[in-house]
């Protein structure tokens, strides 16, 4: 059973420029190198906080949809998924206002099926539910017959 209220930590450090490093307490977890995005002033091919904010959606739908088809006996064949996530001034501010998921799902089921389950997975993912920007899902669903 799982508590109702739990914690996450994450600990970072400065490098140098504009580049840093995240860690974790928990072992086995990666560092993550982080740096501000190069539209910022910040460096090429070095994950951001951006990235992370648009793959946490998509990270925390995938894990969502997964738990429900598993409590649902589904027989999930794939599962793969785009993220794009839109920044825009808002009140001079800059902020993420929409976040477009697009899963495309292979399953021992009917399309309808795989169709109620992205959507199950929608209203219950928790990192969607925790941000401001607007999370929709454009779903690919495909229904394979054994």
């Amino acid at each position: 059973m799982v508590e109702d209220m739990l914690s996450y930590e994450s600990s970072l450090k400065w490098d140098r420029e504009k580049i840093g490093t995240v860690t974790f307490p928990q072992e086995g977890k990666p560092q993550i190198v982080v740096a501000t995005p190069p539209e910022f002033g910040g460096h090429e091919g070095i994950v951001t906080p951006e990235d992370m904010f648009v793959a946490a959606a998509n990270v925390c739908f995938m894990t969502t949809f997964l738990g429900t088809a598993a409590n649902m006996g589904i027989k999930l064949l794939s599962f793969e998924s785009t993220a794009t996530g839109t920044l825009e001034k808002v009140d001079k501010l800059r902020m993420f206002t929409k976040i477009v998921l697009r899963p495309k799902v292979e399953a021992v089921e009917s399309e309808e099926q795989i169709l109620r389950m992205l959507d199950h997975a929608k209203k219950r993912c928790i990192a969607a539910n925790s941000m401001k920007a607007e999370v929709t899902i454009e779903p690919t669903a495909i229904s394979v017959k054994e």
